[in-house]
């Protein structure tokens, strides 16, 4: 029987209190070491107070001797009369001045002490005056005269007043030497007192953080078991899912793939690891870090499902796969998840379900057809007249399914452009038929609701390349709405008006106007409003999102408004027709990204009839090196090139802030991406697409872009020395890159700079002979020449400035290049 281990709930000290505890014994040593350096230095103190005091008697002692030992010499001589005897009194005469002085040093300059001190040296003055006096007797007058000056009493009198002073001087010095000793003994006690408590508390402090760190430790042992534990789970699913996962560092190179990875690539684990990912899959392709090609903005990914990537595995074979991306923070950044599922089995159910869109759609139109043709003859009368509430039942029927097919074809809309497959027929037409067309269509609405249709048309032709039956589906689906919507009896006013480059279809209301909660989601599909009593409409919610697509499939915008005086009013642009446009005087030049070779050609073609430069590449490398080589005024983009996804050709144009971002044209048949910041594209065609429709959005397209900065061709084989430039231009000037003579002159046999940049020292030549070739022409181009090499006077005189090659030149070398464009009358 297996024994089933039971949790045990553990109480976990706190990491405060452990830190606390743990701190506590240090804190406790270093507050005993800063108490003990606060003790010692009050000791010393005080054994300084104590030798003080000590010396402070001592030397009032030797005073008092020294006295004395002046009197007796004194009274010896006044006895005796031999000069001998004087001798003690001359030696304490000659030290006394000194030993003054020592008892000075030791006695405080206020205080009893200092009045007494300054008593005793007048005294002792006073008490040397007398002995001399005496002295001096002896010696002239004899020593009956002396005795006579002696029995006067003045010297015992003073030598009385000088003990008392000294005496009550020594009281004090003891008394201090006593209290002295007294607060050193009991300093010394107090000291053994709080050594002894700090010994017992660090050791119960050591005791209990001994305890803690004994139970955190076991707590450390359990969290690593539950850790690895878990690990091992982790590993265990990272193992069996059955889709590829791989993880990626924030440098782009592989750090962990799992084994169904392995299996759809077929490399081992070990042949991966520390490779970029791009080995087999490029999911960021371009240039720049890998994280702001992968596209992470603030901490999160731009797009994180990518449909349909092409996979290399081991065999050099390809492989569909999708992938979805997932961000992973760690402390050295950003990691990037990614999963992988095969894309076969996802392509195979789209084909099944567009079979069963097809068949069923097919399936009932079919019967449709003949029901709506069987009522549509009965109520003509071809089985006879058919009374009343029968004619009335069979318009019922006939109208319900009317709305069935429109039901039937707006889903099928939606889901041909939810693929991007929805076909568009565009040939050159007069709007002004569009809208008849739509009027009539909806007529029989507006007379059920007595609303009256107000159009407002143009007297001339208004001329657009569109898909006339697409347009009159847009115009009859807003008209639609604004039948409903509008209160019975009022008016719809549907406006054409003719425009320099759009015309704009209009249709206006009187109704509520449209619910600002509602506004937000008005062109998302399946969205539905309802009437001011909450009634919900009938219909799909479709076709405003239908509209959407198909107005910007034609290049122009759809749009509404609430008017203050009440009501919506909702508008769709269309581009005029290309005919009344110019040709190209050839100096645009387009960039064609398309993997197919024969559909690349055939657009190649176009645009050489419309007198359009062009070059056309397979892959985005290639597009993304071409776009910074050369100055392209439009980039005609396929979403499904050979190596990658055709939006990256977009995120790296627009990320690239040192090259001029030219207007972007789709042409796939996929739908693009939503537009954001870095996918802004001037329009879209969808395969197959009409020539004239794709002229007219590139003339819209240059007419609107920015031509006035100026074009400057810097020949350097220095790739490095050419991007810092770029950079150093700080978009100011268009830059054409050249690392070689060949290179530079086939940029300047297609175009004409404003200006050139040029290294001498270059792989295939002196760059002195482009210099020549440059000046030599009838009209000169502006050279500044950038080189590291020494330059003779012919080349100086002929270039419009020379700098020496360096970092710190580069600003200068920017602000030179622009101020000689100028000088030379600007951009050209």
């Amino acid at each position: 029987m297996t024994a089933v281990r039971r949790y045990r709930p553990r109480i976990r000290p706190s990491w405060a209190q452990v830190a606390l505890l743990s701190a506590l014994a240090p804190l406790l040593l270093a507050a005993m070491a800063i108490w003990f350096g606060g003790e010692n230095r009050r000791g010393v103190a005080a054994r300084q107070e104590l030798q003080r005091s000590f010396e402070y008697q001592r030397e009032v002692e030797r005073l008092g001797s020294l006295l004395k030992d002046a009197e007796t010499g004194q009274r010896g001589y006044l006895i005796s009369g031999y000069h001998r005897f004087l001798q003690p009194y001359e030696e304490a005469r000659a030290s006394l001045h000194e030993q003054i002085v020592r008892v000075e040093r030791r006695t405080p300059t206020t205080g009893p002490d200092h009045i007494d001190l300054e008593r005793l040296k007048r005294l002792i003055a006073a008490k040397f005056t007398e002995m001399q006096l005496l002295i001096a007797l002896r010696d002239q007058a004899g020593a009956e005269a002396a005795a006579d000056r002696l029995k006067e009493g003045e010297g015992k009198r003073l030598m009385d007043d000088i003990r008392v002073v000294i005496d009550r001087m020594d009281a004090r010095g003891g008394t201090r030497l006593a209290s002295a000793q007294k607060l050193d003994a009991d300093r010394r006690s107090r000291n053994m007192d709080v050594i002894w408590w700090a010994i017992a508390l660090i050791a119960l402090s050591s005791g209990v953080v001994g305890i803690l760190m004994g139970r955190s430790a076991r707590q450390r042992h359990h969290l690593a078991v539950e850790n690895d534990e878990q690990s091992a789970r982790q590993r265990a699913v990272f193992d069996a899912v059955t889709d590829g996962l791989i993880t990626v560092n924030p440098s782009g190179t592989i750090e962990k793939i799992n084994p169904a990875g392995e299996t759809i690539f077929g490399y081992g684990a070990e042949d991966l690891l520390r490779r970029d990912i791009s080995t087999i899959i490029d999911i960021a392709p371009g240039d720049g870090p890998f994280l702001e090609r992968v596209g992470l903005r603030d901490g999160a990914l731009l797009k994180t499902e990518l449909l349909d990537l092409t996979g290399r595995t081991s065999t050099g074979d390809e492989v569909s796969l999708d992938v979805v991306l997932g961000t992973m923070p760690l402390p050295d950044g950003i990691h990037i998840v990614l999963a992988l599922r095969d894309a076969t089995g996802r392509k195979e159910i789209d084909r099944l379900k567009d079979d069963f869109i097809s068949t069923v759609s097919h399936e009932l139109r079919t019967p449709l057809t003949s029901v709506v043709g069987s009522l549509a003859l009965l109520r003509s009368g071809a089985a006879g007249v058919l009374p009343a509430e029968a004619q009335r039942l069979s318009e019922i029927a006939e109208t319900n399914s009317q709305r069935l097919i429109r039901l039937i074809n707006d889903i099928l809309d939606i889901d041909q452009i939810r693929k991007g497959r929805m076909a568009f027929d565009y040939a050159v037409i007069d709007l002004r038929d569009v809208m008849t067309k739509a009027v009539e269509a909806m007529q029989g609405l507006a007379d059920r609701r007595s609303i009256s249709i107000e159009s407002h048309v143009p007297s001339a032709p208004v001329m657009a390349c569109a898909d006339a039956d697409r347009l009159v589906q847009v115009a009859g689906n807003l008209l639609s709405n604004a039948i409903k919507f509008s209160p019975e009896g009022s008016t719809v006013r549907f406006e054409l008006i003719e425009g320099l480059e759009d015309h704009v279809i209009q249709i206006t209301d009187q109704g509520r106007g449209i619910d600002p909660e509602f506004a937000g989601s008005i062109f998302s599909r399946f969205a539905q409003s309802a009437r001011p009593n909450k009634q919900m409409i009938a219909g799909t919610g479709l076709g405003l999102a239908i509209s959407r697509e198909i107005v910007r499939s034609h290049g122009g915008e759809i749009s509404f408004e609430n008017r203050q005086e009440g009501g919506a009013r909702f508008a769709f642009s269309i581009p005029r027709d290309s005919a009344y446009a110019v040709q190209s005087d050839g100096s645009a030049r387009l960039l064609i990204c398309e993997d197919d070779h024969d559909a690349g050609r055939t657009i190649q073609s176009i645009l050489t009839a419309h007198g359009y430069a062009s070059d056309l590449v397979t892959t985005v490398r290639d597009a993304i090196a071409h776009a910074r080589s050369q100055l392209y005024e439009v980039v005609l983009l396929d979403l499904t090139l050979a190596d990658a996804d055709g939006m990256d050709v977009m995120r790296a144009l627009r990320s690239d802030h040192g090259m001029r971002t030219p207007s972007v044209i789709v042409i796939s048949g996929l739908a693009p991406p939503p537009e954001g910041e870095d996918l802004a594209y001037a329009g879209w065609l969808q395969k197959p697409f009409d020539p004239p429709r794709l002229i007219q959005l590139i003339q819209r397209a240059i007419r609107r872009s920015d031509r006035r900065k100026a074009v400057i061709l810097h020949v350097d084989d220095d790739d490095d020395t050419r991007e810092l430039f770029s950079a150093a231009l700080a978009g100011r000037g268009l830059l054409l890159g050249a690392s070689s003579l060949a290179a530079a002159r086939a940029i300047l046999a297609e175009r004409r700079p404003d200006a050139i940049v040029l290294d001498l020292g270059l792989p295939d030549g002196s760059g002195a002979a482009l210099l020549a070739e440059a000046k030599k022409s009838d009209n000169p181009l502006p050279v500044v020449i950038y080189s590291a090499q020494e330059i003779d006077g012919p080349n100086r005189k002929l270039a419009d400035a020379v700098l020496v090659k360096s970092r710190r030149a580069l600003p200068k070398l920017a602000s030179t290049i622009l101020d000689i464009v100028d000088q030379h009358g600007g951009p050209q």
